[in-house]
């Protein structure tokens, strides 16, 4: 019987100034230390060019996931900082573990749960999110000086620059290209028409490949081209960790240098264009909140599974639900459908088919059949066990602050505790109460009139709420249309109405 420590190691480098040469030493160093404590190794996770202040590590990710299967019983990194750097993460994650009942053991630190480890593991989890702070800052603070110096601070230029002596050079071909687009949208032409220009003359983009709707978005919005050097516009990180490109900082954060950069278009140009893209976008939300569409958002293409989408077309104003992909490069090929004709459908299918009288006792059969085969028993179960394990830690985290221990330290830890038990609690609160569902003959037929009374007053936006419960999703060929019931509500589960 094999009783060794079954372990799985896991490696990351965050950057492009590291290479797969401190993916091997981290390694070598695993190993080494697997063999002299005799652990078998059974896996391996390696995340490359990913940093340890987020946790959008798709490996890490995984190997979480991993660890509830029972196919390993430790985890090996070579430093705590290899497995998180924020103290919030670390918490979290070494919670879920925990859970699972698989170990983190560190190669150059030696945790093993005494009090002074866990006070030294504080000290380290803090450190390292000091130094990652304190790097980032210190990187940013030698950038923003390139920046007051026009001096390109890294990755791709914009489309119309290349770099040269680490500053920006005009790129003749591809200024042509920015010219062209300015011109066009500012003569009120579409990105349709701008890429269809473009991409027939032979430009492409900076990544050599053909124009799109994104390519032209940012281009528009790129002060730069009038010859003004920007940096430091996008907004932080969220806290997942991520960028949304569109969003972006205070303006007295965001550094401008005038004349810092060779001007591909003139300001009059740049702003003219800025004004159409503002009137686009204030006038397309007027119409998204003016108009609600029934089956929005459970309507979807049965050739290509993607969603269809309202649309009004120009030739004969009619409105129809189009798959996204119709006009896309993959050209899906179903045929546009009749949006009043689809919502009548729907309507009809609910009214004929259940929300009928003789239905009732069909649904109460089928809701008590749920009840006594649903349930929910394991969740509070895990749901309990953990909460148990924080109460614990809890009590020894107030153990070791009463008895004089690092106190500062094990406040971030406590907070992300109770924060987890109140998460937790709330939780078994839902569960407990949503066991079972309680509907009466009498809710039923009070649910019937409602939908009628909705449908004679053709209350659009309560008729999508009550849709929503009953209908999971509705998907659409060139011949049929298929709605799918949920749960309880009918015997047959997809109903399908000829499209003609």
């Amino acid at each position: 019987m094999n009783d060794k420590l079954k372990a799985v190691a896991y490696a990351r480098f965050s950057s492009d100034n590291q290479r797969d040469e401190s993916i091997d030493a981290q390694m070598y160093a695993i190993e080494n230390y697997a063999n002299q404590h005799d652990i078998e190794l059974v896996g391996t996770y390696i995340d490359r060019a990913k940093s340890a202040t987020t946790d959008q590590r798709p490996n890490f990710q995984k190997m979480i996931a991993d660890s509830g299967t029972g196919i390993f019983d430790a985890i090996i990194v070579h430093k705590l900082d290899r497995f998180a750097r924020s103290k919030y993460d670390s918490a979290i994650y070494k919670q879920k573990l925990k859970v699972n009942k698989v170990r983190l053991i560190s190669v150059t630190e030696n945790i093993d749960g005494t009090p002074e480890s866990i006070i030294l593991e504080s000290v380290l989890e803090a450190m390292a999110e000091y130094y990652s702070k304190n790097l980032a800052r210190e990187v940013m603070k030698g950038l923003c000086e390139n920046a007051r110096n026009a001096v390109h601070t890294g990755g791709t230029p914009p489309l119309g620059y290349d770099i040269r002596d680490k500053k920006l050079t005009v790129n003749p071909r591809e200024a042509e290209a920015v010219r062209i687009i300015f011109r066009m949208y500012n003569d009120g032409k579409s990105y349709g028409e701008i890429i269809s220009t473009l991409n027939k003359n032979g430009y492409k983009t900076k990544r050599g490949k053909d124009f799109g709707k994104n390519s032209l978005f940012e281009i528009l919005r790129n002060e730069k081209y009038t010859g003004v050097f920007i940096y430091n516009k996008s907004a932080e990180k969220s806290a997942k960790g991520t960028y949304n490109r569109h969003q972006y900082k205070d303006d007295s954060q965001i550094i401008r240098i005038n004349n810092g950069c060779p001007a591909i278009i003139s300001k009059d140009e740049f702003y003219k264009a800025r004004e159409r893209q503002e009137y686009n976008r204030t006038s397309a939300e007027s119409n998204r909140a003016r108009q609600k569409y029934l089956l929005s958002g459970m309507i979807y293409c049965d050739i290509c599974g993607s969603p269809m989408h309202a649309n009004r077309r120009k030739r004969d104003s009619q409105i129809t639900y189009r798959c996204c992909k119709r006009y896309s490069l993959e050209k899906c090929e179903c045929k546009e459908l009749n949006l009043h004709w689809a919502d009548s459908a729907i309507i009809k299918i609910i009214k004929n088919h259940i929300l009928i009288e003789k239905n009732v006792p069909h649904i109460l059969d089928a809701i008590q059949k749920y009840n006594d085969t649903n349930s929910q028993v394991g969740a509070i179960s895990e749901y309990t066990a953990e909460l148990s394990q924080i109460q614990s830690a809890k009590e020894n985290i107030l153990d070791a602050v009463e008895s004089g221990f690092a106190k500062e330290h094990f406040k971030d830890r406590l907070n992300t505790l109770i924060q987890r038990e109140a998460y937790l609690e709330h939780q078994i609160r839902i569960i407990s109460s949503s066991t079972n569902i309680n509907v009466t003959k009498k809710g039923i037929l009070l649910l019937i009139n409602k939908f009628r009374r909705l449908v004679k007053e053709n209350d659009t936006v309560s008729l999508r709420i009550m849709l929503g419960d009953f209908i999971d999703k509705i998907t659409v060929d060139n011949d049929n249309m298929y709605v799918h019931i949920k749960g309880v509500w009918c015997e047959n589960k997809i109903l399908s109405v000829n499209r003609f």
